[in-house]
């Protein structure tokens, strides 16, 4: 019997590339597909587009949401997976009671049940495949067991070649994997032309293709900062282990996830094939960095920031270096909760890692309360930190060192 793959897609006004996406998931050699289609507050008539697909073909399923950011729009999609209780209580002709997991990201499994109730008032069926809601987080009100399956995600203004799933799901099996890695294309979109190899492409240089365990691939290769999304296809019984979930709110929601998702599996494979394109262009995340203009309309959890800042480009830098330690203390909690790696040195170095940009750019700023947040760590980073400000500039960087260094003020032991 051939396994159901979940096509996981985030939407937010892509109506230039949403075609090309759909339909190259739409004409997937592999069939047995389970398409979920979040469309995150689009205004652009993305929407629309969407719905479209979802009249064409019964494999596709839409939520619109409110919109709350990639990570959001993820997660919202991994509750409604097929076969997922949230999702059959909506697709069947009966009510029935669900169970919520008290907390994402943790070991602990206590459950309650949700009344139809809240259900109902969260969630509204506008047809037997789409689904309103005025949920922006949807953690925050139900996390599930989630049901058997291959997952795949893929951001709405990307597209896969037509043999991508096929491929995946044979490798999988095959090997019995719990986690099949591919390369992907570049395509620069203002450019008009394909980027040979891959920058982004994390996994190109590792040291062999197949790893039985995902620690064993960090710590051979020493990948501190790892990152993991739409690359390939895994398990779904990987994230029923920690209950794992996008942290809400952030930028590099990839890289705590992607680390913890490889620190729970085994067999893992990678393969140098490009099964994907994914689109460069200039309005993208990754593209606007340099802005220092304010947008008309800034992200919700940025706006507090604007009156601290004279241009758009400092405030996101700081905003990532943010997000940065909030990843560092996510893995952090993790590795803390499982006895196998609590005191790794490797694991405790790549935790010290993500907060370097914070404290070399940063510190002492706590807008955010930073740095109340890098103390739920307890590790020495003030120490390290100092010594490679020593390092890479004593002269320009003494009166920094001195600022920087100010024991008393800190507590990260």
């Amino acid at each position: 019997m051939q396994p159901l793959v979940s096509i996981i897609i985030p939407i937010y006004n892509v109506k230039d590339y949403l075609e090309q996406c759909l339909q190259s998931v739409m004409n997937q050699t592999y069939t047995h597909l389970d398409i979920i289609l979040v469309d995150d507050g689009s205004d652009d008539g993305s929407l629309e587009i969407a719905q479209n697909y979802v009249k064409k073909d019964k494999r596709f399923f839409l939520i619109s949401k409110k919109n709350g950011g990639l990570s959001s729009a993820r997660n919202m999609g991994l509750e409604f997976i097929k076969q997922s209780p949230l999702r059959a209580y909506f697709q069947s002709r009966r009510k029935f009671k669900i169970k919520t997991y008290l907390k994402a990201n943790s070991y602990n499994f206590n459950q309650k049940i949700i009344e139809n109730e809240k259900i109902d008032f969260y969630f509204t069926k506008t047809q037997s495949n789409y689904i309103k809601t005025s949920l922006k987080n949807i953690n925050k009100f139900i996390t599930q067991k989630l049901p058997k399956r291959i997952i795949h995600f893929l951001d709405s203004d990307d597209y896969l070649e037509k043999d991508c799933i096929e491929i995946c799901v044979k490798r999988m099996l095959e090997l019995k994997l719990e986690i099949f890695i591919h390369s992907f294309k570049e395509y620069l979109e203002y450019e008009k032309t394909f980027i040979a190899h891959p920058d982004t492409d994390i996994l190109k240089n590792t040291k062999k293709n197949f790893y039985e365990n995902g620690f064993d691939l960090l710590k051979d290769n020493l990948f501190y900062l790892f990152y993991f999304a739409w690359q390939g296809s895994f398990k779904s019984e990987l994230l029923n282990v920690y209950k794992l979930r996008f942290t809400y709110g952030i930028y590099h929601e990839d890289h705590d996830f992607g680390t913890i998702l490889f620190l729970n599996a085994k067999n893992i494979y990678y393969e140098n094939i490009k099964l994907m394109i994914y689109r460069i262009r200039k309005n993208s995340i990754t593209q606007s960095q340099e802005n220092t203009q304010f947008p008309k309309k800034l992200p919700k959890n940025q706006e507090f920031l604007k009156k601290y800042f004279n241009n758009y480009n400092d405030l996101r830098s700081y905003f990532k270096a943010h997000c940065l330690c909030v990843i560092a203390v996510n893995i952090f909690n993790f590795i803390h909760q499982n006895k196998k790696y609590k005191k790794d040195p490797f694991l405790i170095k790549t935790c010290s890692y993500y907060t370097d940009f914070y404290m070399l750019e940063f510190y002492p700023i706590s807008y955010l309360h930073t740095k109340k947040l890098l103390q739920k760590m307890k590790l020495r980073l003030r120490f390290k930190i100092a010594f490679r400000l020593f390092k890479k500039d004593f002269k320009t960087k003494l009166l920094r060192l001195k600022s920087c260094i100010d024991f008393k003020k800190i507590n990260t032991r």
